[in-house]
Parts: C-alpha cells; sequence; structure tokens
C-alpha cells in the first residue's frame, strides 16, 4: 500500500473542482459534484477461486483501515455508513448521483464531512460484483449523502 500516494490524492480530490459532465481523468471518474478514485485494485480475481478473492478482500479491508486512520487524523472522525438500505432504495426512488453509483458497488464506508465545508469523502472496498475486481475506493463529492 503506498500510503503517501493515497494521502496525496485524497488532498487534490478533496479541493479539485468537478467536471461538469460524466468523465475519466488522471485518478479515475468524475461528474458533476463528484470524484470517483480507484486508489488500489486487484489482478486476476474476476476468475479466481474464491477463497483467493476472499483473502484479498480482507488485505483490502485492512489497507482501508489504515488509510481511514490517517484521514481521521486529517478530517476528524468519520461516521461508518452502511449502503445496503441505499442500495435497495435505488429500486423504487432516485438517489443522487455518485450515492446510487457507489451503492453498487461498496457495501459500508468511512464518510468525512470534509473540514473546508460543503464536500464529503467516502472511503470502502469495491467487493459487491463477484465478476470484477476488488478496489480501494475514494469518493469526494459536494452531494449530502442520502
Amino acid at each position: 500500500m503506498d500510503m503517501e500516494k493515497y494521502l496525496a490524492l485524497a488532498d487534490v480530490l478533496s479541493s479539485r473542482g468537478f467536471p461538469a459532465q460524466d468523465s475519466t481523468s488522471d485518478v479515475g471518474e468524475g461528474g458533476p459534484g463528484f470524484h470517483l478514485a480507484p486508489l488500489a485494485a486487484s489482478h486476476g480475481l474476476r476468475v479466481a477461486d474464491p477463497a483467493l478473492r476472499l483473502a484479498e478482500v480482507e488485505r483490502f479491508r485492512d489497507d482501508m483501515e489504515a488509510l481511514a486512520g490517517k484521514l481521521t487524523e486529517r478530517w476528524g472522525e468519520p461516521y461508518r455508513v452502511g449502503l445496503q438500505t441505499v442500495r435497495l432504495r435505488t429500486a423504487h426512488e432516485e438517489i443522487p448521483e455518485p450515492w446510487a453509483r457507489l451503492s453498487l458497488l461498496v457495501g459500508d464506508v468511512h464518510l468525512w464531512e470534509l473540514p473546508e465545508g460543503g464536500r464529503w469523502a467516502a472511503l470502502g472496498v469495491a467487493d459487491l460484483d463477484q465478476d470484477d475486481e476488488v478496489r480501494l475506493l475514494l469518493l469526494v463529492t459536494d452531494t449530502d449523502p442520502p
């Protein structure tokens, strides 16, 4: 895990302007009111043994907790938020982006209201889609959580 790189990216995303439309950038994807950056991704887990995938998910969760500790030093105590209800709500109500998208990828997040005001940061492990790689994701948005 490249902690310094992740912290530097968190600083960039927390202050960078948001794109006017959905697009990709040097750090991930973004759109009106958000940046979503994959900090790390597994390789080859789409077709891997389930036990291997589970071990990798645990490693990513450990990395998430270590990074969350460093971000807490910068941004204060986070909320711990489960996104399952948000994911379920997408079936029958309009959930604002990027929260609807994030809820399909991540089960729970560390969530900070950034000290600069008006922005939120969420850190989580994208492991819900068994046909996709596991990723450590950082979201920065000006859209309040649902």
